[in-house]
């Protein structure tokens, strides 16, 4: 009798499902299934740590089945989505952080009311090797403002999928800045859905790899509505035999007049065994609308290294002032204190490895 059942993998016995492999189109330069070789420790429970403002209420409800791959693994082992709810008007100054992501899978879901006003900081970090699997989704009502800011530096060995699903509704606004060092294997994707009038979104990010690391950066940005202006800048530095991936797609529907979106992701590569894989795409039906991509994937000007080593400027010196110039563009529309904060750790980074 033929064998009908899935070749499945240990990792995959143990969570109970296929893995993102290769063979799946929009995970075909991160392969979930190979860095996964083993089946123990997966299938533990991640207990975020939050420090939450004052007015903010938390609870946690049932999780409601999930579409995407890693989000349905994440819902059969996370049973409850830890949900913050912010209530209409909300503004304060102090921030939502969230952190002790470390080992295992969690749900949350954060919803804005109207008017709402929240900054969320989230520490992406650890010091062992293990296996994270987060599935977030944040609901942005009339007029809510989301300002979303996560630094990722993982250990070596371990294995992260953080996914974002954001839903906004007229007049909101999302600023959204990420900085990632990488691991053995990394994916921040982040789903935006654009359900309302004339919303603003700034999607920015960068990554800085070492050794065999590797980050894939994708986004899906869905306009269904009018009047949206979009911005998405993303920086790649890669070393050694680090990989880099950038994923970023625009669906501009046919109601989506007026929209205003632009898309960039430039890379160096600072080593010829580095690699980067880049895919920016445009998928437009409405007529009246202005979008444009870029790509560009290079090195440092030997020009600009030479100006520099003429004017005594030491080589590995040179070599990481143009590369922090290079990156500082992506986290321009950033908070004052929370750019110097990012800044400081890309060039304490550039100076260890230049």
């Amino acid at each position: 009798m033929m064998n009908t059942q899935p070749n499945f993998t240990p990792a995959e016995t143990a969570l109970g499902g296929v893995l993102p492999h290769r063979r799946m189109e929009a995970w075909k330069w991160t392969d979930v299934r190979k860095t996964l070789k083993g089946g123990t420790g997966l299938t533990l429970v991640c207990e975020p740590h939050f420090e939450i403002p004052e007015g903010v209420n938390v609870s946690r409800e049932t999780i409601l089945p999930k579409t995407s791959v890693m989000g349905a693994i994440a819902s059969r082992f996370a049973l409850e989505s830890i949900v913050i709810n912010v209530p209409e008007g909300f503004k304060s100054t102090q921030v939502l952080r969230i952190s002790n992501l470390e080992k295992g899978h969690a749900s949350l879901c954060i919803k804005l009311a109207k008017g709402a006003v929240l900054h969320v900081e989230e520490v992406h970090k650890t010091s062992v090797s293990g296996f994270v699997n987060l599935d977030m989704q944040f609901d942005l009502a009339q007029g809510a403002k989301l300002t979303r800011t996560i630094f990722h530096h993982d250990h070596a060995e371990t294995t992260r999928i953080a996914t974002a699903h954001i839903n906004a509704w007229a007049d909101a606004e999302i600023t959204q800045h990420t900085l990632s060092f990488g691991a053995a294997l990394t994916r921040f994707e982040t789903r935006v859905a654009l359900l309302g009038a004339n919303i603003k979104a700034d999607i920015h990010g960068a990554y800085l790899l070492g050794d065999k690391r590797h980050v894939d950066m994708t986004s899906y940005i869905d306009f269904s509505n009018e009047s949206a202006i979009v911005r998405q800048s993303v920086k790649g530095v890669v070393s050694d035999k680090a990989r880099g991936v950038f994923q970023g797609k625009f669906h501009v529907r046919r109601p989506a007049q007026f929209t205003d979106a632009e898309m960039r992701h430039d890379a160096l590569m600072l080593s010829d065994t580095c690699e980067i894989r880049a895919k920016p795409e445009l998928e437009i039906y409405a007529d009246d609308v202005a979008c444009a991509h870029g790509n560009t994937i290079g090195a440092l000007d030997e020009s600009s290294l030479f100006y520099m080593r003429q004017r005594g400027i030491p080589l590995g010196q040179a070599r990481s002032l143009l590369t922090q110039a290079f990156v500082a563009d992506a986290f321009e529309t950033m908070e004052e204190g929370a750019k110097e904060d990012f800044l400081t750790r890309i060039s304490t980074w550039l100076e260890a490895r230049l």
